[in-house]
């Protein structure tokens, strides 16, 4: 039996999510409240970073010389900009000083060095889902539970965001273009097949998006990402690829809802998957809840290929031949027969499938 890796796609559950502090603090919810998006469920006290200044270097002095320049001591609070060391008198402070980078406290001086903790800031963690409350995790969080359509993607980058979905392409084969997004785009989340432009980023960031969904994207513009306000899911992965038909179908039916996009992706230990999860409204009851066992290929399942010539075909598992068979490499491995959505039945090997549940 074989048990070949999973995708969530599926109009209607029930997720739980833990929403966790940083470090302990105070939990500020209780179990069966309701939460939205945008409230501070939790929130903590930060410690400060620790910067280090090298006075030597600076003020370009000998370190035997370096303690009669030092204006601080031990246990000062400073601020940021403030003249921490400089040769004494108004034109020396002027033209050679050592200036603290932040609002903080001197911690240390040794050997020509000043070490500065920065001050200690509140960190406010948002529920980021509209669900309920179910558990309490006292100083660390809680677990939010919440009701809707769901996809799970193969990568993100840039964090969490949420807003209205809106589709800039009728088609999942059609990339997205930059001329698309516009001033009507601004605090959404948009949907497009594929992305191949750096303009397409550079647009989007022009217009404040709160996110882009895309099929495929070139893997030459990653390095574009890290600069971005905002978060990139891809539901395929990298390359050519076009958004699979379940995933454009699930979000073209729920354009113009609420998405809560989570793009963190982990690939070891904890691992996590990017996601997607639209809310449900008011009045509906969940169908099912989501499942966390692995489930065995069988005749009957939903599948996806995750290599070529069928990359991304999604289709029905009709046979599985209990002997191994010759692929096109030219090596035996177990295959299933696979009916593709567009009628075409095709041999493909166990393991360049997924499930989708």
């Amino acid at each position: 039996m074989y048990y070949p890796v999973s995708s969530r796609i599926t109009a209607l559950t029930t997720v739980r999510r833990e929403r966790l502090l940083p470090a302990p603090g105070q939990v500020l919810v209780s179990p069966g409240e309701m939460v939205g998006p945008a409230d501070v469920v939790a929130r903590c006290q930060l410690p400060g970073e620790i910067r280090v200044l090298d006075v030597c270097r600076i003020l370009g002095i000998p370190r035997a010389r370096v303690a009669k320049y030092v204006r601080k001591s031990v246990g000062d609070m400073v601020q940021a900009n403030e003249l921490l060391a400089s040769p004494r008198g108004p034109l020396g402070q002027i033209r050679r000083g050592c200036r603290s980078p932040v609002d903080g406290e001197v911690i240390e001086i040794r050997d020509g060095l000043i070490l500065i903790e920065s001050a200690t800031t509140t960190f406010e963690l948002r529920a980021h889902f509209r669900g309920e409350v179910t558990n309490v995790m006292p100083n660390r969080g809680v677990v939010v539970s919440v009701s809707g359509a769901l996809i799970q993607a193969m990568w993100g980058s840039g964090g969490e965001a949420e807003g209205v979905l809106k589709m800039l392409v009728d088609n999942p084969q059609k990339p997205l273009r930059a001329r698309a997004i516009d001033v009507s785009c601004h605090g959404t989340i948009v949907v497009g097949g594929r992305i191949f432009e750096r303009d397409v980023l550079e647009q989007a960031g022009e217009a404040r998006v709160r996110g882009i969904i895309a099929g495929g994207m070139d893997a030459e513009l990653c390095q574009d990402l890290n600069s971005l306000p905002f978060p990139v899911l891809l539901t395929e992965g990298f390359g050519a690829l076009p958004m699979s038909q379940p995933v454009f179908a699930l979000l073209q039916s729920t354009m113009g809802r609420e998405a809560l996009l989570s793009a963190d992706t982990r690939t070891r230990r904890d691992a996590r998957r990017p996601e997607v999860l639209i809310p449900m409204r008011n009045g509906h009851e969940p169908l099912e809840e989501e499942g966390t066992g692995i489930l065995p290929m069988e005749v009957g399942a939903r599948v996806r290929a995750l290599r070529a010539p069928h990359l991304g075909d999604v289709g029905q598992v009709i046979d599985l031949p209990p002997r191994p068979q010759v692929v096109e490499s030219g090596a035996r491995l177990p295959v299933a027969v696979v009916q593709i959505d567009d009628g075409e039945t095709v041999s493909i090997p166990v393991v360049n499938l997924e499930l989708i549940r």
